[in-house]
């Protein structure tokens, strides 16, 4: 009777083996093992500034030996920070039925791009007796995340408040794909009369390219006393501006009532690629 019961034991043993084999084979035979193929037709891909994900997947195709076309199971996994001016990398991933994934990189250059620039809509030359807040007449703004002023970082190593004198400003602000953009100017604290003639300008910050001059009249609004008689053409300009060299310079407008009160303004150019 034990013999027997061994035998019927042994028995169950080799058919539960022999099936468990079975379905090993068979799950071998149908699993994919097989990697997804990403094919991307340009190694370089330009798209506008204001470009979307699916601008991004153009010219991007994905396969795979059991499924078939992968297409539209693209996605884009990262976008990296800029590794060069305008150009960043765009990771792309596919996945199939059988979770199995594959991944590609390739560049995106975005056309037309341009670095960060600042706004100056008040003038940096300040009255001893004014508050002074930077940050109300400067501003930033970038082609691809826009305005951006909330970023930016303005700093001073030799301002000293209450003190007439000129001091070193830099403005440093950075998009989102990691590109810094910095302004360093001069501020003028004076010891103005009260009442000094006033000198509004168009501008007061000013880009423009080497060897490209601009004509400094041209952002003179107007100049008036405080009994709003118009000097506008009296005002007077000095500058120390070198067109044929990149820098930042200062335009100084300069204006003088009858009383001999002198009004101050500045306008910032800075000389570029």
């Amino acid at each position: 009777m034990i013999r027997i019961l061994r035998i019927a034991v042994l028995g169950l043993f080799v058919v539960a083996t022999v099936f468990s084999g079975v379905l090993f084979i068979k799950d071998k035979v149908t699993t994919d093992t097989t990697i997804p193929k990403i094919t991307i037709e340009e190694e370089v891909l330009e798209v506008a500034l204001n470009a979307k994900n699916g601008d991004l997947l153009k010219g991007v195709t994905a396969a795979d030996e059991k499924d078939g076309d992968l297409t539209d199971k693209v996605i884009i996994e990262s976008i990296s920070k800029f590794i060069e001016k305008g150009v960043c990398k765009v990771t792309y991933a596919v996945c199939d039925n059988d979770n199995n994934v594959a991944t590609a990189v390739r560049k995106v250059r975005y056309k037309g791009y341009k670095s960060p620039e600042f706004k100056m809509t008040g003038s940096p030359c300040y009255s001893l007796y004014e508050y002074i807040d930077l940050f109300d007449i400067i501003s930033a703004k970038d082609c691809i995340d826009g305005d951006i002023t909330k970023d930016i970082v303005i700093t001073s190593k030799d301002f000293a408040g209450s003190t007439a004198g000129v001091f070193n400003i830099e403005a440093t602000v950075t998009n989102s794909k990691g590109d810094t953009s910095n302004l360093k100017f001069p501020m003028v604290v004076e010891d103005r009369t009260p009442g000094a003639p006033v000198i509004e300008l168009k501008n007061y910050l000013v880009y423009t390219s080497v060897n490209k001059k601009i004509d400094f009249k041209q952002y003179l609004l107007k100049a008036t006393d405080n009994h709003d008689t118009d000097l506008t053409q009296a005002v007077r300009i000095e500058t120390n501006v070198d067109f044929s060299k990149e820098g930042t310079y200062s335009v100084h407008y300069y204006v003088t009532d009858e009383a001999g009160s002198q009004g101050h303004t500045m306008l910032i150019v800075t000389v570029g690629k």
